[in-house]
């Protein structure tokens, strides 16, 4: 069980740090910004062909679109920030269902264990 578990752990690590790497480099790589009619400056990424060497995109998304990859270039900080919450509320939570402590016994098992100490030497 724990071998399975220890596993199924560094699966899950495997994959946040590849899905964080490929964010990273969509960032890093595919940063752009469209001026809206209003005069506001929206800053995304995500993957397209370049139309020039300046920064300020001609915009081809809907009203839609834009609000949607603004809402999704500000996620890794609501995300982060959700956990934070979380790490804060930890204490208070411990009764619902998230941090439960389990016992020490319940980690480790011993073939022989047994509450008798060593013997007495005079």
């Amino acid at each position: 069980m724990f071998g399975l578990l220890h596993i199924h752990r560094l699966r899950v690590a495997r994959l946040l740090l590849g899905l964080f790497l490929a964010m990273w480099l969509n960032g890093v790589v595919f940063r752009h910004a469209h001026r809206l009619p209003s005069g506001k400056l929206i800053v995304h990424a995500h993957p397209y062909w370049p139309f020039g060497k300046s920064p300020i995109l001609p915009n081809n998304h809907t009203a839609q679109e834009i609000l949607l990859l603004d809402l999704a270039a500000n996620l890794p900080v609501v995300v982060s920030s959700f956990f934070a919450f979380l790490f804060l509320l930890r204490e208070r939570l411990q009764s619902v269902f998230l941090f439960k402590n389990r016992s020490f016994q319940s980690h480790f098992r011993f073939r022989c264990f047994s509450h008798r100490g060593p013997p007495l030497v005079w």
